[in-house]
Parts: structure tokens; C-alpha cells; sequence
């Protein structure tokens, strides 16, 4: 059959199979994020498309604005944020299983192999279409070039999958260049060990230096242009700005215990805030005070880290130490599970080839990794989404390497002891990533069904809502709230707090109703506080009380979203 059905098949299949899963269980997001991020560029945040995504590079969501554009002109609604992201999926679905099924010509080879990129995509990459949050998908193309360059000969589609991978999240990039490092080597010592005795010097760099080192200049080429884009859609004053004041912000409530601990309460004065700064801050809604700005915000976590641990300490380091070993011990699984797993098969039929260029290359792997894990842990940004993207970049690097290995072992040495060992090892690796399936698809089933939950009641506030009225909503309010693939998203709700804040997208909608924070707008007719129930609403009363004089909170109607859950709308009414 020839390549281009077989690649087509395979495409149609996984599409297929994507299809039946989402329409099984609908597919939700993480984290609201993505979900932000599909408002600016879809016009839900400020009613036109828009390009500036923040967190995904330039040239990319032009493109995608651009799209939302065409069709909002042709009256269509088509989902293009999510369809993205899936594809993204899909295209490193279909490359890892078109590498397996071409990486061997024998029978038997070519059915584990097959069967193993089949659940390489059910158990390592289905579950994150189900559950999808951009900066995994970032991973998974990482990881998907990882793979596709240890087993493949052709390196236009692994470039391709790392400059998606540079436009989607650019850390995670920068996070996958240490793998990419690995398996440039590995490739560099596989030509090494074939090349023959006597060539001479120009012709190994021809054939051996040259096949790994122009791909790599050409995606630093492609990435360098791509940053100058980017530079350039956000080289206004205004945007800068704005990227200056979230590097603050990250840094004081991601690398900070600012939100994690009640300590600061009663001596937010050492930290240069007053009473009304610190409520604003401690609660997330910065939007409702203009003077908080990128400099406060700084200067904050400046003396917080001033106050804290000291990372310098000895003591500490063995502290980072200690919990990257308990982290990879208990709370990876079953991610641990395959990377153990793939790391002593790896090693079992490298040294039964006696490949010892190869285990001293793991050995510098093994501690790459450990220093980039304990890096995250001593800075204290360390969530699921890092350490999960970074098994999946590293799982996708080892078993690609493990397959390769099997495959060339049972292949030149045919009918002997060694052959068996390769056997042995790929069926071991077939079965190892198969053992994972169950857990994978269970446990994304469950946290899928528990999510959807969560957004039909979501669905029912924001199909309550008028919409004549924009609605500022506290963010604790809305944190629970991630968001639906292939939904529609409210372009009535503006959250008080969150990277978006002091954007010139936020200011922008802010302008229209003649306000310069959340502050405020709540004076406008137009415009309500939107607050979950069970949350106290006496501390912002009060502030706006300081902030604009004599007004009050008065509760203009309540909308019942569930058992023990409503959401009250308020207006904000001037006092005589």
C-alpha cells in the first residue's frame, strides 16, 4: 500500500476516534485561561477579534482572529480556538503513528509497533483533547517532535510541530530544548556508529553533522523571526506596559505565598500596602483599583521574598531535593508509571547492545531532568500543568528512543539471543504503555463528567443574564468555571482580577462605559457586580464606600444555578 494511504488512513482513524470521544464526553478546558483567550481572539472580550492573545504568540492568534473575522463577516460560527488546539493533537497523533507503523518492515515488529502508537495516543494524548489546556497541548507537540525525530529520517514535521509548539507556549519550548539537545545526540551517535573507517573529515560532517544541524538552524531561524513579529504586535507604549505589569503580577501571585497563607492579614503594612490595597489584592479583584499598578505589584513582591525562606540555605536545597524525589514517587502516576517503565527497558537493551554512547547520553538526560524539576520546585511554580507537561515531552523522547532500539536490534541481529531481547523488550513496551490505558481513560472521564457539571451550571447564569448590561464579576466567583470546547463564550461577564487586567483590552471596555476601573464602571446604569452567594460581599461594600463616597450594594436579583448554589447580581446605588 502506498505511504500516502497509509498516512491517510491513519489520519481518517484518529480524526474518527477523536470525533466518537468528544461526542461520549464532552470535551472541557482545564483551566479558564484557554477560555479568555478564545474571548479576545473569538470578540467576546471587547466585541471585535482580536489578535492580542498574551500568552500565545503573535503571528499565530492574528491568523486565528483573522478567521474568527472572516466568518463573523460570512455570519458563520466556527470554533476555530478549539479546532486549533484539537488539530494540534490530531497532527501529532497521526505522526507518531505513521512512524511506528513505518519504523520496521517486519510483520510481527510492525503489529506491536502499530498497536503501541494506538495507545500511545488513548492513554497519553486522547485524555488531554478531553481535557485540554493549551499549555499541555504546547507539550504534546513538543513531545511529538521529540518522537518523530528519534524515529524518523525526515525532520520538516518535527521543526514544524516545535515552531507550534514556540507559537502555542513559548516556555514550554524553551522547557523542550534540553530533550531536543538529547535527541540530536542520539541521532549524531546513531550515524556515528555506522559510519565506515577511512572516510574522510568533510564527508562525515556532510553526513553526519549536517543532516541534525540544518533543521536546527532553520528553527532558530523560523523562531527568531517569529519572536520579531511578536515583538512588533505588541511594540505599542500601551502593550508594553501592560506585559511589564503581568510580570509583576505573575511574580507576586505565582511566585509568591501571597494567596496560599492568611499571615500577611494583619501586617500587610510591611509590605507598603494599605488596608484597601491589600483587600483588592488579597481578594483578587484588581481591576476595581486603577492605582494598583505594575510597580505596586513589584515592589509587593519584592518584600514578601524579603520576609521568606532564604533559597540560598543549604537546607532548602535538600528541601527541593527531597520533594522531587516524593514528587516522582507519588504524585506523577500513572506518568511515572511509563517513564520508569521506559527508562529500565531502555536501559536493559542498550546494554545488552553494549551502546555505551547512548547510556552515558541517558545518564546526561537523567540529570538534565532532575535539574530542571528541582529549578521549578526551588522557584515555587511547580503545578500540575508544568510537571505533567514535562513527563509527557520526556516519556515521548524515551519511548521513541526504546522503539528505534528495538527495532535496529531485532533487525541486524536476526535469530539470535539478542533478537529475542528485542522481542522481549517491545512486547514489555506494548504492554507497559497498555497498562495505563484504563487508569488514563477513567480517571479523564471522571474529572471531564466533574467539570461538565460544573459548567451546565455555569450555563445557567449566563443564560440568565440580560444583555444590555455588562456584569463584573469577582473572581473566586468564577474560578471553578473553566469552560466548554465548542461553546459559544458570554461576552457579558468581565472578571474583576485575573492576567487580563490592566490590558489595553480591559481598558477599552472599560472606556465605553466613561469608567477607568471596575470601580468605576459599577456607577454606570449599564453595569452589575455578579457574586456567588456564599461569598461575603461586606469588605468590597466597604471599599467602594472609601473609593466613591456614600453607595451601597443593593441585591437586584438572584439566579439559581444548582444544589446549594446561586449567584446574586448586584447594583450599585448612591446614597442620600
Amino acid at each position: 500500500m502506498k505511504r500516502w494511504r497509509i498516512r491517510g488512513i491513519c489520519a481518517v482513524f484518529l480524526l474518527l476516534s477523536m470525533v466518537v470521544a468528544g461526542c461520549a464526553v464532552a470535551p472541557v478546558y482545564y483551566l479558564n485561561d484557554d477560555v479568555t483567550m478564545r474571548g479576545i481572539l473569538a470578540g467576546a472580550c471587547t466585541g471585535a477579534p482580536d489578535g492580542h492573545a498574551v500568552y500565545m504568540r503573535y503571528p499565530l492568534t492574528i491568523l486565528l482572529a483573522a478567521l474568527y473575522r472572516l466568518t463573523d463577516w460570512l455570519h458563520l460560527s466556527v470554533p476555530w480556538f478549539d479546532l486549533f488546539l484539537g488539530g494540534c493533537i490530531l497532527l501529532v497523533s497521526a505522526g507518531v503513528l505513521v512512524n511506528c507503523w513505518e519504523l520496521s518492515r517486519e510483520r510481527y515488529s510492525r503489529v506491536c509497533l502499530a498497536l503501541t502508537g494506538i495507545l500511545i495516543f488513548v492513554g497519553l494524548l486522547l485524555p488531554h483533547y478531553l481535557y485540554m489546556h493549551y499549555t499541555v497541548v504546547a507539550a504534546i507537540l513538543a513531545g511529538g517532535a521529540m518522537f518523530l525525530w528519534v524515529t524518523g529520517n525526515g525532520r520538516v514535521l518535527p521543526v514544524t510541530l516545535l515552531v507550534l509548539c514556540y507559537l502555542v507556549r513559548s516556555q514550554v519550548f524553551f522547557l523542550a530544548l534540553p530533550f531536543l539537545l538529547v535527541a540530536v545526540l542520539a541521532g549524531l551517535t546513531e550515524r556515528h556508529s555506522l559510519r565506515e573507517p577511512g572516510t574522510p573529515l568533510w564527508v562525515r560532517i556532510k553526513k553526519i553533522v549536517l543532516p541534525s544541524l540544518l533543521p536546527l538552524l532553520t528553527l532558530g531561524i523560523v523562531v527568531s523571526v517569529l519572536w520579531g513579529v511578536d515583538c512588533v504586535g505588541y511594540g505599542s507604549p500601551q502593550w508594553r506596559a501592560y506585559r511589564e505589569y503581568n510580570n509583576s503580577r505573575t511574580r507576586l501571585y505565582d511566585y509568591t505565598d501571597f494567596l496560599s497563607t492568611d499571615r500577611y492579614r494583619e501586617t500587610y503594612e510591611q509590605l507598603g500596602l494599605d488596608r484597601q490595597q491589600y483587600q483588592v489584592l488579597a481578594h483578587y479583584d484588581l481591576l476595581l483599583d486603577g492605582d494598583v499598578d505594575g510597580e505596586l505589584l513589584e515592589r509587593t513582591a519584592q518584600r514578601i521574598e524579603d520576609m521568606g525562606v532564604d533559597t540560598s540555605d543549604s537546607r532548602y536545597l535538600w528541601q527541593c531535593l527531597k520533594n522531587y524525589y516524593l514528587h516522582v514517587r507519588y504524585d506523577g502516576w500513572p506518568y511515572s508509571l511509563i517513564w520508569a517503565g521506559a527508562w529500565g527497558l531502555l536501559l536493559i537493551i542498550l546494554a545488552v547492545d553494549r551502546r555505551w554512547r547512548k547510556l552515558t547520553l541517558l545518564a546526561a538526560l537523567l540529570l538534565g531532568r532532575s535539574l530542571i524539576w528541582v529549578y521549578l520546585i526551588a522557584r515555587g511554580r511547580f503545578p500540575e500543568r508544568v510537571w505533567l507537561s514535562l513527563y509527557l515531552m520526556e516519556i515521548c523522547l524515551l519511548l521513541g528512543l526504546l522503539l528505534r532500539e528495538c527495532v535496529g536490534l531485532r533487525e541486524a541481529a536476526a535469530g539470535g539471543r539478542k533478537h529475542w531481547i528485542a522481542m522481549g523488550c517491545l512486547a514489555l513496551c506494548l504492554a507497559l504503555v497498555g497498562s495505563v490505558v484504563p487508569t488514563q481513560l477513567r480517571r479523564t472521564v471522571q474529572r471531564v463528567t466533574q467539570q461538565q457539571e460544573k459548567q451546565d451550571q455555569w450555563n445557567l447564569l449566563t443564560d440568565s443574564l440580560d444583555g444590555q448590561y455588562l456584569y463584573l464579576m469577582d473572581v473566586y466567583s468564577a474560578v471553578a468555571y473553566a469552560g466548554e470546547l465548542y461553546r459559544k463564550d458570554c461576552g457579558h461577564i468581565m472578571l474583576l482580577g485575573g492576567w487580563l487586567t490592566q490590558s489595553p483590552l480591559v481598558r477599552q471596555r472599560l472606556a465605553a462605559y466613561d469608567a477607568g476601573d471596575g470601580a468605576q464602571a459599577l456607577r454606570h446604569e449599564q453595569v452589575r457586580l455578579i457574586v456567588d452567594g456564599s461569598r461575603d460581599v461586606a469588605w468590597l461594600e466597604e471599599y467602594l464606600q472609601q473609593k466613591l463616597g456614600a453607595v451601597e450594594l443593593q441585591a437586584e436579583e438572584s439566579i439559581v444555578c444548582g444544589k446549594n448554589l446561586e449567584f446574586v447580581i448586584y447594583r450599585l446605588e448612591e446614597r442620600e
